[in-house]
């Protein structure tokens, strides 16, 4: 896949490196296991997206333990409608008695159960974890989490996202604010510099999991570092998205529907 190159010359020392809820390959091939679900951290609220691919309704359970997984400090079983995508919520203030860090939801379908890594915000802001197809969205990269403490270096962007099931691609657009403007002969204005990705969604059949990378390459170093993207579900118009949460906030157009088939 070609490269796009961001040279990006790094005015202030910044710190330290990337952190551990990094997504990596794995963490895509679990996203994308039957049932898809994605997780993410918001500020003290952990936040799951269920899909149910099948026609009927179908029952799931939802754990979560700390890094040693020793106990299960919450559990939550939920009905989900057919064709619908179901967001549930914890407040990891409730998980108080947590020695680590929460970083998976375990997702259990009958017997089988898989866990899912729990995507920060520290490299990517991201508005909306769940996208409808042939829609437009923008993610801004954090540059003082990816470059660090490196003074010089570069970032290569995608030229294209994937959706992994269809195997479809989209352009990428990437638009880079170096935050200083010359104005006149004795004005010059700053701010942080910002790197924002745009891409359309192109139509789906079904559902499918958006994903892209990003490398790094510090001044110096003769290997990238291999940055991947957000994990996003993209779903059809056949779907219908199901808000039991109270606090999450979605930038498209919802088609939340009421009803009390949520069984907690």
């Amino acid at each position: 896949m070609k490269l796009r190159l961001v040279p990006l010359v790094l005015l202030l020392l910044l710190v330290t490196a990337f952190p551990a809820a990094a997504l990596d390959s794995r963490d895509l091939q679990n996203y994308n296991t039957t049932p898809m679900a994605v997780a993410w951290r918001n500020g003290d609220i952990i936040y799951v997206a269920v899909v149910n691919e099948y026609s009927n309704r179908d029952t799931y359970r939802l754990e979560v333990y700390d890094v040693q997984r020793r106990s299960s400090l919450a559990k939550r079983e939920v009905l989900v409608p057919g064709k619908s995508i179901l967001i549930e919520s914890f407040d990891v203030r409730d998980f108080k008695g947590a020695r680590f860090p929460i970083e998976e939801i375990t997702i259990y379908r009958g017997y089988y159960g898989r866990a899912i890594k729990i995507q920060d915000s520290e490299l990517f802001n991201v508005k909306d974890y769940l996208v409808p197809a042939n829609t437009s969205i923008a993610i801004e990269v954090e540059l003082d989490s990816i470059r660090g403490s490196n003074k010089i270096g570069r970032i290569m962007v995608d030229d294209d996202f994937t959706l992994l099931n269809e195997r479809l691609y989209g352009r990428i657009t990437v638009n880079y604010e170096p935050g200083i403007a010359y104005y006149h002969s004795n004005v010059i204005e700053y701010q942080p510099p910002k790197l924002i990705l745009t891409m359309r969604t192109p139509y789906v059949r079904d559902v499918d999991l958006l994903n892209f990378s990003i490398r790094h390459r510090p001044d110096g170093v003769w290997r990238d570092e291999v940055i991947v993207g957000p994990a996003l579900i993209v779903y059809s118009r056949d779907y219908r998205v199901l808000d039991n949460t109270g606090t999450y906030t979605r930038t498209s157009d919802s088609t939340d529907l009421p009803g009390d088939w949520v069984v907690r």
